[in-house]
């Protein structure tokens, strides 16, 4: 076998660059454009084709810890052919299974994880607003943050015909999955049903079409911007179209909404085999949580502790944030492991670029290791008190680990292909400098991403000692 040495798919990133500086007002989810997109071009393949598992994949055989989010739960070794997962176990069992010419990574005192999913986000998107010149830069930044696999929630005609020149380009260097954006933030910002002559599904094996996006109320959940029968009505087309629909809701006034119209439109018992979403799912009422788990809906939730999400509420208690929360039941809030609990599916979105303390995009913020230690001890960077009402809801680690893998995968209704490592899934693994498994919130704070691969090819690597040259 031979020296770990790899040919990484187009260029390998730098380390993160140094601060980017906001340079619009923060306002939670932002859609840039207010004009409604015209009609997309092209296809995706027909709804519920099967997504190609690799195309042109990389060969890799990694040794060392292996966090698999499968059985068995820690392997000695992982085999990646063609982009494609097919041996996990012992050192020797996989050992034996391998090619002469397949590069070896041994990972040394390093931990390697299925590859992270930020399951909410708008790198590429939204990347003007912090002095971004490219998508490639965009991409550069999550790809060295440990993601492997990004969705882009709110993609118009413009950024959704990019994506696509960029899939055409064979320009992706990690996954995208693309959410098509049903509206503006303005009261009566309706683009149409400009999805309808496509249906949902792989563009490539980097892009996927996945679902639509819809902004129901603002970053405070102070205003509506849907009236309940048009909401109604457009997820009810959505469904019936075979669309997921993703939808905004942070206020239980929106909650209420959006339960409404899944109900309408699936059944107040379901079944939801699309995993239609709730984003930021911030204040659900005990009523509203049963009516969640009766239809199994997927809230995607910010654990990082960044103060336009659910630290702001607690600022909205004391009266600057247009909400007087102090009349309201704390209860309502973050419901974390309440959520985990009652059994739903919970993935974590960085919502980056939005969201970060200052208003700076800075290198140890929207990392998976964020997510995971903000869900242990709800801090974040600017607030270094766990919250008292957030006490109750902490996770484990290993529901953080989930949150950015298994259910974040779930979330984009791609659990079978992601978010695991097992023989079969795709090749997409990052290696940290530790094991999230034991280590306290801090510690996984403190490590580093030392590789980053996609489809078996290192997109990122931050220590040639261990992925060559």
């Amino acid at each position: 076998m031979t020296t770990a040495r790899f040919s990484p798919r187009g260029r390998v990133p730098a380390a993160p660059s140094a601060a980017l500086i906001l340079l619009a007002l923060v306002m939670g989810c932002t859609a840039s454009s207010t004009n409604a997109p015209a009609s997309p071009g092209g296809s995706a393949a027909p709804s519920g084709a099967a997504s190609p598992t690799t195309a042109g994949g990389g060969s890799l055989l990694i040794v060392g810890r292996i966090v698999t989010m499968d059985e068995p739960a820690v392997a000695e070794a992982l085999l990646i052919e063609d982009g494609a997962v097919v041996a996990v176990g012992s050192r020797d069992e996989v050992l034996a299974l391998a090619g002469e010419q397949v590069p070896v990574i041994d990972i040394g005192q390093n931990v390697a994880y299925p590859g992270f999913i930020d399951a909410h986000a708008h790198w590429i998107g939204d990347r003007e607003y912090y002095s971004i010149d490219s998508p490639a830069e965009a991409m550069d930044a999550a790809i060295a943050r440990g993601w492997t696999s990004i969705s882009e929630q709110w993609v118009d005609h413009g950024r959704l015909s990019e994506l696509e020149t960029l899939a055409a380009a064979d320009a992706l260097p990690l996954r995208v999955d693309a959410y098509l954006a049903l509206n503006a933030l303005e009261v009566g910002g309706y683009y149409g049903d400009w999805y309808a002559d496509r249906e949902p599904g792989p563009v490539d094996d980097r892009l996927r079409v996945q679902g639509l996006k819809i902004h129901l109320d603002s970053g405070t959940g102070a205003i509506l911007y849907w009236e309940p029968a048009d909401l109604t009505a457009t997820i009810g087309r959505a469904v019936d179209a075979g669309w997921q629909v993703s939808v905004h809701a942070v206020s239980t006034e929106a909650q209420e909404m959006v339960l409404d119209a899944f109900e309408a439109a699936i059944g107040p018992r379901g079944p939801n085999p699309l995993h239609h979403r709730i984003e930021h799912a911030l204040q659900v009422t005990d009523v509203q949580l049963a009516r969640m788990v009766a239809m199994d809906l997927v809230p995607v939730i910010q654990l990082d502790g960044a103060p336009y999400d659910w630290v702001l509420w607690a600022a909205s208690a004391e009266g600057d944030r247009g909400r007087d929360l102090a009349a309201e039941d704390l209860s309502w809030l973050a419901r974390w492991s309440d959520f985990l609990e009652a059994g739903l599916h919970v993935a974590a979105t960085s919502d980056a670029p939005w969201f970060f303390p200052d208003g700076v995009m800075t290198d140890d913020l929207a990392r998976p290791m964020d997510q995971i230690a903000g869900g242990m001890d709800g801090r974040g960077r600017d607030f270094p008190e766990t919250p008292g009402w957030m006490v109750d809801q902490l996770l484990t680690a290993q529901q953080g680990l989930r949150a950015v893998t298994v259910d974040a995968a779930y979330a984009l209704g791609d659990e079978m292909r992601r978010g695991r490592l097992a023989s079969g899934t795709l090749g997409d693994v990052t290696i940290l400098s530790g094991d999230v498994t034991s280590a306290t919130p801090d510690e996984i704070r403190a490590f580093e991403v030392i590789a980053t691969i996609v489809n078996g090819d290192v997109a990122y690597c931050s220590d040639t000692a261990v992925c060559g040259d």
